[in-house]
């Protein structure tokens, strides 16, 4: 709602001073407007995050490869590609992991691993854990894994240094994010064109405000 408030100004009429009555109107801001720079910059701040997450994680493994380090982090994350744990991780969701020691996993828990499988050619999944063996010959465990969409368990055992950490937490969809980010233009469709489109809101709410003019009734 607008907000008037009249002012009278001029001086006594004896000096045939003509007086005036001065309006200021004060606009309500639009709140669709509102709503859209709130949106702009929590959109930037969401990017200038996973990007800054992404490049701890990049410098992190190169920083561990330069000593000599090649173990998978604590913390890693990966995209699933198959259907086989529907339907409580999908297609392109994101899981994130932890290494844990052996002796903490237990059966239901979903963990992602290197397949042993030789017909895999070593591909990474992320399965069930439905039983766990310990084997004294070795003075470790092996685990037996399958997918909840999957008729049949996976038909290698899994020892532990195949697995890369049991999953902590799933992102849906987010892999969708990730392709984006690995196209070609990537920096100009995530990055730029944001930043460009909340700096030309800015200036835009800038100049409309330099344009108010205040109103003179005579």
């Amino acid at each position: 709602m607008e907000q008037n408030r009249e002012i009278l100004v001029g001086a006594d009429n004896r000096f045939d001073v003509k007086h005036y009555k001065v309006k200021i109107i004060k606009q309500k801001e639009n709140i669709f407007k509102y709503i859209i720079g709130v949106l702009s910059y929590a959109l930037f701040i969401w990017l200038l995050l996973i990007g800054g997450t992404l490049l701890l994680y990049v410098a992190d493994i190169k920083i561990r490869a330069l000593k000599g380090d090649n173990n998978p982090p604590v913390f890693n994350a990966y995209v699933v590609m198959s259907g086989s744990m529907l339907p409580e991780i999908k297609v392109k969701d994101i899981v994130v992991t932890k290494r844990v020691p052996e002796e903490r996993l237990t059966q239901d828990n979903i963990i992602t691993f290197i397949s042993p499988d030789s017909r895999f050619n070593g591909i990474t999944i992320t399965h069930r854990i439905i039983e766990k063996y310990y084997d004294s010959t070795v003075n470790g465990y092996y685990y037996k894994t399958k997918g909840d969409a999957n008729n049949i368990a996976d038909e290698a055992l899994v020892p532990y240094d195949n697995i890369l950490g049991k999953v902590i937490l799933r992102i849906p969809k987010l892999g969708y994010l990730q392709d984006l980010l690995a196209s070609k233009g990537a920096l100009l469709i995530v990055v730029i064109i944001p930043c460009l489109a909340i700096f030309s809101y800015d200036i835009m709410k800038m100049f409309k405000k330099m344009g108010q003019k205040t109103k003179i009734i005579k």
